[in-house]
């Protein structure tokens, strides 16, 4: 198992990424997503538009980070809360596992926030695939003397059980966390499944240490 975690746990270097093939692994998601609101005859209409809009616009946003080549998506203080809903919301568009969200506490941390979206996306995708129709995945916030921590856990069959758990999303997951100064690790989780952390700086801690 140790070699295994290890394997997990290899940093990425930003640099080191395909920024088009990392740029059509993440537009999937929020396609499908799209087609999926905009094909299905029953609802209500106001809320699929609403849903497509949420989509489209995190479209633009990811497409403008990646020809920017990142110089609009500047580390900034970052609400953890509204970037973690609107991921969760996105997510949810096609899950067929229901997700759950865990708000311990609600910093603001510094971040790239279409960066760190990216990363959140990432990890919700391998976990909605591990899960399967018949699992959960959770997403979870709290804070402690490393810093903020954004996790992502799954009950699926767990590490080396899933196919794409070393896939260019986690390569992605890497890449971005790294962008936003902050750092990433995926370990077993306690009752199975996995568990991805995303570590970042609380904004209120570095104001005041400046």
């Amino acid at each position: 198992m140790a070699g295994v975690l290890e394997e997990y746990q290899r940093p990425v270097a930003g640099q080191e990424i395909d920024t088009i093939r990392a740029l059509l692994h993440d537009l999937r998601q929020p396609l499908a997503a799209i087609l999926l609101l905009a094909g299905t005859e029953a609802g209500d209409i106001a809320r699929k538009m609403e849903g497509i809009s949420g989509q489209a616009r995190w479209l633009a946003d990811l497409v403008d980070e990646v020809l920017s080549g990142a110089a609009g998506d500047d580390v900034e203080r970052t609400d953890v809360t509204s970037l973690v809903d609107a991921a969760v919301a996105r997510a949810r568009a096609t899950a067929e596992c229901p997700i759950v969200v865990s708000l311990h506490d609600t910093p603001e941390v510094w971040a790239r926030p279409v960066a760190l979206s990216r990363a959140l996306a990432c990890v919700l995708d391998n976990a909605v695939r591990a899960a399967g129709a018949a699992g959960q995945v959770a997403v979870g916030v709290h804070t402690d003397g490393d810093g903020v921590h954004l996790t992502v856990s799954d009950n699926g069959p767990g590490l080396g059980h899933v196919a794409g758990r070393t896939s260019l999303g986690l390569t992605t997951t890497r890449a971005m966390v790294a962008a936003c100064q902050g750092s990433f690790h995926l370990r077993a989780g306690s009752d199975g499944g996995a568990v991805a952390d995303i570590c970042l700086a609380e904004a209120v801690l570095r104001s005041v240490a400046s």
